[in-house]
């Protein structure tokens, strides 16, 4: 019986458990699964094209997390905008960022959808609001990623 079965049994992630190189932090798993939960939904009750736009969305969720996750990406912005942080410094910089992000869009986000009830009555526009904000926060997280990264 070998020293290294133990090493060799942990490589290859154990009884039970996935390969390390597949293995992704929790929140891609979430994310991960309400693309395809997105997906399935899609597919049965609207069209085909946003099943499979959401279906992509999943696939390439994934596929982002584990290729940072087996070390290819050596970027701040890549590895904190996929939620894979791979040291002390990087989760850092993504407890910060998310905070600020937190705070912003909290705020932000229900002044902005009261003003919207208020004196924007229409289903179409709250649509278009939620829209709106999805990218706004996405790119304010990956700009703050960038500041604080620079910055620490």
């Amino acid at each position: 019986m070998s020293t290294d079965e133990g090493s060799a049994n942990h490589r290859s992630g154990g009884r039970g458990r996935p390969p390390e190189r597949f293995r992704v932090s929790p929140i891609n798993v979430v994310f991960t699964l309400l693309f395809l939960t997105g997906s399935v939904l899609f597919f049965v009750y609207d069209t085909w094209l946003t099943g499979t736009v959401f279906l992509v969305a999943a696939v390439c969720q994934y596929s982002f997390a584990v290729f940072t996750r087996r070390g290819r990406s050596g970027s701040d912005l890549w590895r904190m905008s996929v939620f894979e942080p791979s040291d002390e410094r990087d989760r850092a910089i993504l407890r910060k960022a998310s905070a600020f992000v937190a705070y912003v869009v909290a705020t932000g986000s229900m002044v902005v959808f009261l003003a919207a009830l208020l004196f924007l009555r229409s289903e179409g526009v709250l649509v278009v609001y939620l829209a709106f904000q999805a990218m706004a926060v996405n790119l304010l997280w990956g700009v703050t990623i960038w500041v604080v990264a620079r910055r620490s």
